[in-house]
Parts: structure tokens; sequence; C-alpha cells
């Protein structure tokens, strides 16, 4: 029906078990948890493609950090040896894999990988928002060209700026990084919430939030095809209202996208990615004075205006992994 749109198929069984050395692939069926070897592990890509996916993305468990080293290795082997050109290798793992000392070895592992792979991260609250976490991960789209941030948010730019191949964004807060099985016991897409995408302050708000901003102030409107010229603060709780917050957030994607789409990869996109953060510094500062009240401007975004850190050591890549 839509032929341009990209799809794919997250199982979401890294949000309920571990990857372990000899299974790190597994799908959840009403018989329990299937283990899957190369075999079944072609046939659950095939029959993504199949039904109309884009690209295959293996159903790789959680990757634990403690005793990790050797099950990251085992998932990077056995997705060496598919002899596929249509896959993704899903990796979902902790914040601190991304910290020093893991962050090298990390990189090199991924590296070694023969196909792209979609890296998702899990903390118990925004993972850009560890120590050294955003600075890591910029390291690592260097490193690693062929990365794609997984089920994460606004993250996603900052690694196309930085070198990442794609970002695949979430539409909810729980579909915007990765869940610990142990922790979590499991991802989706609830939200209590009304949430939108203020797109010219790269953040996402509750609504309620927006409501008490503009309660004496003329609130912003938006002219996306959404909206079409309404105040942002207008959705309500109910469904309607709902998807429409949705989408509307979506259409703000799009449009950041597009801008950055339009610049040439390297300089000319690190250079509008960091016009676009000052741009957006300089909206809160506005935002506060029209609301007489003091807005925070986000550690993430922070980070994120700071200079590139330096390479990593250069790795070798299409090699077996170390």
């Amino acid at each position: 029906m839509a032929p341009h749109l990209v799809l794919a198929v997250d199982y979401e069984n890294h949000t309920r078990a571990y990857a372990t050395e000899e299974s790190p692939f597994s799908i959840q069926s009403v018989e329990g948890w299937r283990h899957l070897g190369s075999g079944a592990l072609n046939e659950v890509l095939d029959g993504q493609i199949h039904n109309g996916a884009s690209f295959a993305v293996t159903p790789t468990t959680f990757l634990g950090y403690e005793g990790g080293t050797p099950v990251l290795r085992s998932v990077i082997a056995a997705a060496n040896r598919l002899e596929r050109e249509d896959t993704v290798v899903l990796v979902a793992c902790s914040y601190k894999w991304l910290q020093p000392p893991a962050l090298v070895q990390f990189a090199e592992q991924l590296a070694a990988c023969r196909h792209p792979v979609a890296l998702t991260l899990q903390a118990d609250s925004d993972p850009m928002e560890r120590r050294g976490v955003p600075e890591g991960l910029r390291q690592l789209c260097r490193a690693c060209p062929d990365l794609v941030l997984w089920r994460t948010d606004l993250a996603a730019f900052d690694a196309m700026t930085h070198g990442a191949l794609a970002g695949a964004v979430g539409v909810t807060a729980g579909l915007r990084h990765a869940v610990d099985p142990a922790r979590d016991g499991g991802g989706g897409p609830w939200n209590p919430f009304t949430v939108v995408l203020l797109g010219r302050l790269l953040r996402y708000f509750r609504v309620t939030t927006l409501q008490d901003w503009f309660a004496h102030s003329d609130p912003w409107t938006c002219d996306c095809a959404v909206c079409r010229g309404a105040a942002l603060d207008r959705f309500t709780d109910k469904a309607a209202d709902v998807l429409q917050a949705r989408q509307h957030s979506v259409r703000q994607l799009y449009l950041l996208h597009q801008d950055m789409a339009a610049c040439h990869r390297g300089h000319h996109r690190l250079e509008w990615w960091r016009q676009t953060l000052g741009d957006s510094y300089e909206l809160h500062r506005q935002l506060s004075r029209q609301i007489e009240m003091e807005i925070d401007f986000p550690k993430v975004l922070q980070a994120w205006r700071r200079p590139t850190p330096m390479p990593l050591a250069p790795v070798q890549r299409r090699q077996e992994p170390i």
C-alpha cells in the first residue's frame, strides 16, 4: 500500500530474555522459547522478507553487561555465518557498553560484523543522560558507519550526523529505549500521557506541561498537515487526540530528517546539526521569557552541543570478531 515506506520487524524478545553464548537468537511462541540455529534463523529471516519487510532483523535477545563479551562475540560470529545481504543484526544492551573501558572492545566487535548493526540502549532513564554515553555513541558511529540506532529518540539525528547509517525513532516513550528483562519485564507501546514533539526545541513534552506553560500566554501553534495552524496544547487523552499527537510528532521527525538529508554527509551535516542545536537553545530562552518561567536546557542537548570527541583508534572491519 505504501511501497516507499521502510518496514522492519522487531519481535521484542530482547525485552523478555537474555542472550547466551550458546543461544544468542531466540523467539517466543505458544510452546515457549525456541532457540534458533543457523537453519531455523534463516527461516525466520526469510519469513520477514516474504511478508514484506524491507530487510530482515535478527531476533537477538538482550545482551547483558557483566560477562557479556563472549555472548557478543557469539552474536557477531553467528551473524557473520549468514550468507545473506538483506539482514540487520539487532544488539540490545546496557548503556555501559558505551562507557570506558568497554567501548573500545564493543566497537571492535560491532565493526567485525559483515551486516549493519541495529543498536538499542537500555538505562533506568534516558541512556543519553548517562556519563560519557553521548560521546561514546559519537565515537562508535564514527568507528562503525553501518550502525543503525534502533528504538531511540532524537539521538538518531546526533548519531546520523556523526556517521550512523540510519535511525529508528519510537512512537511512544516505551519504544524509545531498550529494556532489561530482569528489571523492566518487557517493553511495549503503552503510554499513559499524551506527548508531542516540539521539533524546534528538539524535545518531547507531555501536553499537560504545555497547558501549564501557556495558561496565561499565547500557545505555540504548528503548521504541519495535522495541526494546520492549531495550538499545540489542544490535545487531550482521548484516543483521537492521542493519535493526532503522534501523527504530529512523526511529521516533526520527517521535517528534521528532510532538513538533514538536504545536507551532504560530513562537515555540512554536522554544521546543520550544530546550528539546529543552537537554535533550540535560543528558543528555550525565548520561551522562558514568554511564559515567565525558567525552562531548563536538557543535559542531553547540552552534551550534543559539545565538540565531537576524538575518534577511537582505527578498527579493522569485515573480519571475524575477536
